[in-house]
């Protein structure tokens, strides 16, 4: 039988320790530390809030918290607190990989996706 490795992401540690159990009954299932590593992340969809998408989404455009937070009226600190709280919930290191994970999940729209829309 093939193990599937699985990464659990949710708002607080209680709900992602109840789903760990609950995976953790299948057979070839393996819980995984690294998001980036796993075969399948189970999350919820209600992951990040707005503003915290809207932060990883304004720090992609502008390239930086300060210029990113001058540009939707926000201030650097409210700006990193955002960022911050998205990189926990999304389990990443840093703010590249937080919005690398955000769009592997479907989390953050792409422009590409906007365009063709469009």
């Amino acid at each position: 039988m093939r193990t599937v490795k699985v990464k659990v992401l949710a708002r607080s540690d209680k709900d992602a320790d109840y789903i760990c159990r609950l995976l953790a009954q299948g057979k070839g299932i393996f819980l995984c530390d690294a998001v980036l590593e796993a075969d399948a992340v189970v999350f919820e969809g209600d992951l990040l809030t707005k503003a915290e998408k809207k932060a990883l989404e304004a720090l992609v455009e502008f390239g930086s918290c300060k210029k990113a937070a001058e540009k939707i009226s926000k201030t650097p600190s409210t700006l990193k607190k955002q960022i911050h709280s998205a990189k926990k919930k999304l389990d990443a290191k840093t703010n590249i990989q937080a919005v690398l994970i955000a769009y592997r999940l479907g989390l953050l729209k792409s422009r590409l996706d906007e365009k063709e829309r469009s």
